[in-house]
């Protein structure tokens, strides 16, 4: 039955624009950043002279998140205001007009354009974040919600892998901008197909200032604890993927002493990892094994997530001691590689396993008239946790911490995750008077 409902979703007309804008988005988004990152990491473009390289990838990275955080609270009045379909068209040339930004920077061989662009894209991703979730329950029914977030975050990550790949592998190409400016176009053309999704709260009025607006939209979120859990949860999601992403590269270049092919097999094997770990929750994620909204299912996941990260952690990497970087047939050639790869492929696995629980928890309880700023709510603290794990990671490169910290800290944040959520296993609460549209 939800195979069946995965391929009908697949090709309705309520679904498949969404999917495609949000995947053309994720590929502009990774293959900007990861250019960024490469020539950085690998291509040796000055950015930020005389700050060390374990610095510069979480700076860097801070460039698409802090506009994200600062335009999210208005993004979720708008979306509540004004028709959600209209939205997704209207963000989505934004990103035609910003790819066209990024064609120039790469033209030109000029970073801080492209930085600019990275910062756009952040912003523009601000709008289209909570009008996405916000939407979802709009189209789909409440049976269809773990598919759909199922189909939608399994496959984000597919394209948030070929970003990765394309991005550091191409680097400053300058053909790379004309390929993001055509995705751009396509991800257009399939908002121009999104169904209607008629504002709730029409006659909302929008407060353009930042910092009320966010603390706003906290404040609501925080007065609907239902909501707030498992946003939290979704949030320490994208936190510790982000110690991930911002670690590896210059894990893998300065500790590992590798070249740039080893850290694209890394992130292909975590990324394909989520994927089906995503996708599994398709098959098994209704069953009423997992309990009340499939809280159980979120306990296999981070406890996943907490040991095989622990034993990355515990485990000798693999190394190259040459004077140049090793290959990838050097990588493979390594006997810790082994041990290695199947930590961070199966820690990837449980992750993806983790989150779709959670993101159709929080779409379901999320009252309709307001769900875009709680969502919004939901998109601050994602940043908020991004943030901090950045500027964590920040201080940990500055403080000469083992190279190794990084996965410590996601252990030890995860088992109290896992603990809670076991908690809540055992102790469900119930939720019986969900507002459904």
């Amino acid at each position: 039955m939800s195979l069946k409902l995965a391929t009908q979703l697949l090709v309705q007309k309520r679904f498949v624009p969404l999917f495609t804008l949000l995947q053309t988005g994720t590929f502009n988004d990774n293959a900007l950043k990861n250019a960024l990152i490469a020539m950085i990491t690998f291509e040796g473009v000055i950015f930020l002279d005389g700050v060390p390289s374990a610095m510069r990838v979480p700076v860097a990275g801070l460039i698409f998140i802090f506009p994200f955080l600062l335009v999210s609270a208005i993004a979720g009045q708008i979306a509540d205001k004004f028709d959600r379909g209209h939205i997704l068209r209207w963000v989505k040339r934004a990103e035609v007009f910003i790819m066209a930004i990024a064609a120039i920077g790469f033209w030109m061989s000029n970073i801080w354009i492209l930085a600019f662009a990275l910062g756009l894209m952040g912003a523009q991703s601000a709008f289209f974040s909570p009008t996405k979730n916000a939407v979802l329950p709009q189209w789909l029914s409440n049976k269809e919600l773990i598919t759909g977030n199922a189909l939608l975050n399994g496959f984000v990550f597919v394209f948030i892998l070929v970003g990765f790949i394309v991005g550091l592998a191409l680097g400053g190409a300058r053909y790379l901008g004309i390929g993001l400016f055509i995705t751009a176009l396509i991800g257009w053309s399939a908002s121009e197909f999104c169904p209607p999704a008629p504002a709730p709260k029409p006659n909302l009025k929008i407060n353009f200032e930042p910092i009320s607006a966010t603390w706003s939209i906290l404040k609501g979120a925080f007065e609907a604890p239902h909501v707030l859990r498992p946003m939290l949860g979704i949030a320490w999601f994208y936190g510790l993927s982000t110690i991930f992403l911002t670690t590896f590269p210059d894990y893998v270049a300065s500790v590992m002493n590798f070249e740039r092919e080893v850290l694209i097999a890394i992130l292909v094997s975590s990324t394909i990892a989520i994927l089906f770990g995503s996708l599994t929750t398709i098959l098994i994620g209704n069953l009423k094994l997992w309990g009340p909204e499939s809280i159980g299912l979120v306990v296999i996941g981070i406890v996943g997530v907490s040991l095989f990260t622990g034993l990355l952690y515990l485990i000798p990497s693999p190394t190259f001691t040459g004077s140049d970087p090793g290959t990838y047939q050097n990588f493979l050639a390594d006997p810790k590689m082994p041990v290695f790869m199947g930590s961070i492929i199966l820690a990837s696995l449980f992750n993806g396993i983790f989150v779709v629980p959670l993101q159709a928890m929080a779409q379901r309880r999320a009252e309709p008239a307001k769900r875009a700023r709680l969502m919004s709510a939901g998109a601050v603290l994602l940043n908020l946790f991004t943030n901090i794990t950045t500027f964590t990671l920040i201080g940990l490169a500055a403080l000469k911490f083992p190279p190794k910290a990084p996965f410590l800290m996601i252990v030890i944040l995860s088992i109290g995750v896992a603990i809670y959520s076991v908690y809540r296993w055992i102790n469900p609460i119930k939720y019986e008077n969900y507002v459904k549209d």
